[in-house]
């Protein structure tokens, strides 16, 4: 293997650990956001349950209220949620990053000089984009006082 082959797969395996790692992070605090959502929208959905009859006995409305208050699924919701948030999180990132994964990809396992170089390029002009667009206010707007 030459120096440059051994620097193109050491680049392109830094840049997809990058990627993970960023991947794992928002994944993190996904999943943490998506547990909230499902325990709320579960409390949400037991409270709207409770309070609907379909008859005026009160057998069934102290059954419905105990029901209400068991929290029997609580923690597979929760869970789901929690599963749910990490894999829509990480995906997201995953997605978000997808020309860095290509050319990362492309770089551990391009045989040919070209190849590599193309990966090598590609994957430093696709970091470099996602740094500019992302970690700076370059592109965004900031004339929200302008009258225009």
């Amino acid at each position: 293997m030459t120096i440059y082959g051994f620097g193109t797969k050491t680049a392109s395996a830094l840049g997809l650990a990058s990627v993970l790692v960023e991947a794992h992070d928002i994944g993190k605090r996904s999943a943490r956001k998506g547990k909230a959502q499902a325990s709320a929208d579960k409390f949400v959905r037991d409270q709207i349950g409770a309070s609907k009859l379909n008859t005026d006995s009160q057998k069934h409305n102290e059954i419905k209220e105990y029901i209400e208050h068991a929290d029997f699924t609580d923690k597979v919701s929760e869970t789901a949620g929690f599963i749910g948030g990490y894999l829509s999180g990480a995906g997201k990132c995953i997605k978000d990053n997808c020309f860095t994964v290509g050319f990362g990809t492309l770089g551990l396992f391009a045989k040919s000089k070209a190849m590599r170089t193309i990966a090598l390029l590609g994957m430093g002009i696709s970091m470099l984009f996602d740094t500019l667009t992302n970690a700076t206010n370059l592109f965004e707007r900031k004339d929200y006082l302008d009258d225009k």
